[in-house]
């Protein structure tokens, strides 16, 4: 995906989630790789968790502290971005329809990959839901939601690949008493 951001139209939104993971990668490889080779500790006792220094220990609970809630920062960076894809569509700005679908597809492997990307779009329509089942909106405004919903999955059920590959489940055939 980074490089089609990098031959495309330049959109700041795009940079952010990337500056996130960016952010928890040089941390754990300065604890795994830098920090070691710079301040070698002495070898542990048999049997002994080798110790590390203050600089890791403080690193280590950083990325255990902040990474849930970074990768959903993430998640639901990746579905504005989406939004903002679909905008400029709407108003045809050029490369614009290809880039959604380039965009599509990530998003949607995405989905299949991230607990985290699952849990944004399942809040994300629970709120949708919310709002078009409020009694002071007019039902018209339900009836285009539930549209919106059908006609999503349709497209998600069109575009899953194991359907077409034969990758679903299938049931064991029943053995024949003899």
């Amino acid at each position: 995906m980074a490089l089609i951001w990098l031959l495309s139209r330049q959109l700041p939104l795009a940079i952010l989630p990337f500056a996130v993971y960016s952010i928890f990668h040089v941390a754990t490889y300065t604890r795994s790789n830098l920090l070691p080779t710079l301040q070698p500790q002495p070898q542990a006792a048999a049997g002994q968790k080798p110790a590390q220094s203050a600089l890791a220990d403080s690193i280590g609970n950083f990325v255990k502290n902040y990474y849930d809630t970074s990768m959903t920062l993430v998640a639901i960076l990746e579905i504005a971005l989406w939004f903002r894809l679909l905008g400029s569509a709407i108003l045809f700005q050029k490369g614009t329809w290809i880039l959604i679908g380039v965009y599509t597809v990530f998003l949607r492997a995405r989905f299949h990959q991230s607990s985290f990307v699952q849990q944004a779009i399942n809040q994300l329509s629970a709120r949708g839901d919310a709002i078009a089942n409020r009694q002071d909106m007019p039902p018209v405004v339900r009836q285009v939601w539930e549209s919106i919903k059908s006609g999503i999955k349709q497209a998600a059920d069109l575009t899953d690949i194991n359907r077409y590959a034969g990758g679903q489940q299938q049931t064991p055939p029943v053995k024949k008493a003899q």
